[in-house]
């Protein structure tokens, strides 16, 4: 049966023992974030001295939070901040936003949010047994300011989800699961989950048989050894096979993106193709990753002028084009 969620037709608040919802109607509006603010604040002994290397998180009237310490390398990601990041990237993609339905949730204060998106214009029909079961594209984002939960993104159609990664009722397009840590990104996370959705409505077909052909690791090596990570120049170190030398620094970011990238979808060319969009997506963050030595390794942003990220990304997009012509990869399409 298909949902239309525009059957709550003004926005409505319920809050009951510690949680607050808000079902409305504008993906803009962030009201239920309004008192969400979170900073970390040095923690002082009696003596007046801060204690190196461990915050206090506090609220925007500068009152401690009830949670415990965390340290330098916890990555804070206040729920407004984030959840006005992802309006604005909706905004300014292609996904249709005018009639939508949105679920804010706030736990515990604020120590925990999450934002459900229904996007009724984007019906997706998914077999179920002989029939077809038409169901409304969503997003789904879970976020906590406290170690409770770690920062999660669905993206799909799905009757449900629940935070150990399932969907229930569908299929995902896009998931992701990361830890608060230094390297975090939510804006490049979500910004992938609406790439991620956006690709798979209007090209469903395509890349719902993506889903269902297998590609390893060594594999994924292979084409990206073969393509993008491919370069002939003489500073370019070769591989185990001689005939070929790559991007050493590409090839291990690829090879990183797709890591995390299979944990969540499985090992297939979905993933692959998931990797890939990451890449051309996120110019400005630097890319850090162990490599199969163990080694720490990080690549530096290709740019981090706002007014050269179109430029950028135009390019890569350009590169992944070349990688999906390929004839590695259409092999892979026709096996």
């Amino acid at each position: 049966m298909l949902h239309n969620f525009l059957e709550t037709t003004v926005p409505s608040y319920n809050t009951s023992k510690g949680l607050t919802t808000f079902e409305h109607h504008d993906v803009g509006n962030l009201d239920a974030f309004a008192d969400c603010r979170t900073f970390k604040r040095s923690i002082q002994t009696i003596g007046g001295k801060s204690i190196p290397d461990y915050f206090q998180l506090v609220n925007e009237y500068d009152e401690p939070l009830p949670a415990r310490p965390v340290s330098k390398s916890y990555k804070l990601v206040s729920h407004l901040e984030m959840f006005d990041q992802q309006a604005k990237q909706l905004k300014d993609s292609n996904i249709p936003t005018n009639n939508v339905w949105v679920k804010d949730t706030v736990l515990d204060g604020g120590l925990r949010a999450t934002r459900e998106v229904h996007f009724n214009d984007l019906r997706l029909d998914l077999p179920s047994g002989r029939l077809t079961d038409p169901m409304v594209a969503r997003m789904d984002t879970i976020n906590s300011v406290d170690m409770s939960w770690a920062f999660q993104a669905f993206a799909g159609a799905y009757r449900n989800y629940c935070r150990n990664t399932q969907v229930f009722g569908g299929e995902k397009v896009y998931h992701a699961k990361r830890k608060h840590t230094r390297n975090l990104s939510p804006e490049s996370i979500t910004a992938n989950s609406i790439v991620g959705l956006d690709t798979f409505s209007n090209n469903r077909n395509y890349f719902r048989r993506m889903q269902t052909i297998d590609l390893n690791r060594d594999e994924w090596r292979e084409i990206m050894e073969t393509t993008l990570c491919r370069n002939t120049s003489r500073g370019a170190v070769a591989t185990t096979d001689q005939s070929k030398k790559v991007n050493v620094a590409l090839l291990g970011q690829m090879l990183h993106r797709y890591d995390q990238e299979s944990a969540e979808l499985g090992s297939n060319l979905w993933a692959g193709y998931n990797a890939l969009t990451a890449w051309s997506t996120h110019v400005t963050e630097d890319a850090s990753w162990t490599d199969d030595d163990g080694n720490d390794r990080t690549r530096k942003a290709r740019t981090t002028d706002a007014n050269r990220v179109p430029h950028v990304q135009l390019q890569r997009q350009a590169k992944v084009r070349d990688v999906i012509n390929s004839d590695a990869w259409s092999a892979k399409v026709a096996a």
